[in-house]
């Protein structure tokens, strides 16, 4: 999953640097990096055409509104330093040509060069303010990157005899995290998942995030069955409702987190366990979208195991704890699981993502193969999905399908490996 990858590897070693060094590096760095060269170099070109133009063209043209636009220029794309030596030639050229060319420029020189350095000067601090603006959005975004690891950390391609594959998009791009949620692990019961959907979105949704996602990586080594973790995750989600209310987020509202946000403070989720035997996997929903089957018998179909209220309210449901689902998995059979901002996505005709229909016109066609002995494929085994090309296609599509994307997502994919199950049980 590319949720931080070797970029936010980068940031938070940045992040480990001593008090300083970590600012001097980033100083040293150019802002206007993604400008063209051409763009960058516009400051001394526009100096160097003003003196080439004067020597050029006939003397009644005047060409020193050049040097003051360079200086301005500069301020805008270099450094403090270049910025005041593109204004100290272009005041010494300014000068020259007040002294070699009277017949345009009058003697008088002292009023167009304190002008031009009291522009240079106003340019310089410019620059200045701009680069320490940029050291700070810098932190920031180290800041965010840092955090979306540690919440959502990137999956690898295999967790024991599950292959893995997923992808996560922020509605709010700069703030990298939002409400959407996953985790992952390895655990005596098998490989247990969540996703989940906390309500709201942006940054406002990531204190439910936090909750979920480090109460079911401790819940998920300790707790017998997924009926278990999803309790203790209630229970730590309860907790975090009374801090907000003596004095945590509401005492210090963040943008996204309306008052009495933590009296409805709930998430849809789906928890996943793959158990060590193989062959199976127990589903428990919680209010989430459903699961889809692809690449089994079955071709493309949706999992509807016995439904139950969001996490964080459980306390409402009348038949208590929430039960799993035991399905039976075929060789290679995946499953996708996602938030709705994959299928409340919209086309700009107004129409939802039909992500069913989108999974069946590319993927039933192997099943169906399979099932009748076609295409090469032994009778009973249905071609085999990989999990990364399943997050790369409806990614890709439901991007193409949208006009935009409104709301965070997550897209993740597991698939049963019988092959490394077996040799993992030799």
């Amino acid at each position: 999953m590319d949720a931080g990858g070797t970029g936010t590897t980068r940031i938070l070693e940045r992040l480990r640097l001593p008090d300083g060094v970590f600012a001097r590096r980033v100083a040293g760095a150019r802002r206007t990096d993604w400008l063209p060269r051409w763009v960058r170099a516009l400051p001394p070109g526009l100096v160097v055409l003003a003196l080439v133009l004067e020597l050029l063209t006939p003397t009644r043209y005047s060409f020193a509104s050049f040097l003051t636009a360079a200086v301005v220029l500069a301020a805008l794309l270099s450094r403090p330093a270049a910025t005041l030596v593109i204004g100290a030639l272009s005041i010494g050229l300014l000068a020259g040509m007040h002294v070699a060319l009277t017949d345009v420029y009058p003697d008088n020189i002292a009023g167009p060069v304190i002008t031009l350095v009291l522009v240079t000067g106003f340019s310089a601090l410019l620059a200045m303010i701009l680069e320490r603006t940029t050291l700070q959005l810098v932190q920031v975004q180290a800041v965010a990157e840092a955090t979306q690891r540690a919440l959502l950390r990137p999956l690898p391609e295999r967790l024991r005899h599950v292959r893995l594959a997923g992808i996560y998009r922020a509605a709010d791009e700069a703030a990298l995290i939002g409400g959407d949620l996953y985790s992952v692990r390895p655990t005596p019961y098998g490989v247990r998942a969540v996703i989940g959907d906390v309500r709201g979105k942006g940054i406002g949704a990531t204190e439910g995030v936090a909750t979920i996602t480090s109460s079911f990586r401790e819940a998920a080594m300790t707790c017998p069955t997924l009926s278990e973790v999803a309790v203790r995750i209630e229970a730590a989600m309860a907790m975090d409702r009374e801090d907000m209310e003596v004095g945590g987020s509401l005492a210090v509202p963040v943008r996204g987190t309306p008052r009495g946000w933590s009296q409805e403070m709930f998430a849809t989720a789906v928890l996943l366990e793959f158990p060590s035997d193989g062959g199976r996997v127990r589903i428990l929903n919680c209010g989430h979208p459903p699961v889809f089957r692809l690449g089994g018998p079955e071709g493309v179909a949706p999992v509807n195991p016995e439904p139950a209220l969001p996490l964080g309210l459980g306390d409402l449901s009348p038949n208590g704890p929430p039960r799993e689902t035991t399905y039976e998995l075929a060789e290679g059979e995946a499953l996708i699981a996602y938030s709705d901002g994959v299928t409340e996505a919209r086309s700009p005709d107004g129409g939802f993502y039909p992500l069913g229909r989108r999974l069946e016109e590319r993927y039933a066609g192997a099943s169906k193969a399979g099932r009748s002995g076609g295409g090469g494929h032994i009778r009973g085994k249905p071609e085999t999905v990989d999990p990364s090309e399943v997050v790369s296609f409806v990614h890709k599509d439901v991007t193409r399908w949208a006009e935009s994307i409104n709301d965070d997502l997550v897209i993740v994919v597991l698939q049963h490996d019988a092959s490394a199950h077996a040799a993992a049980t030799r």
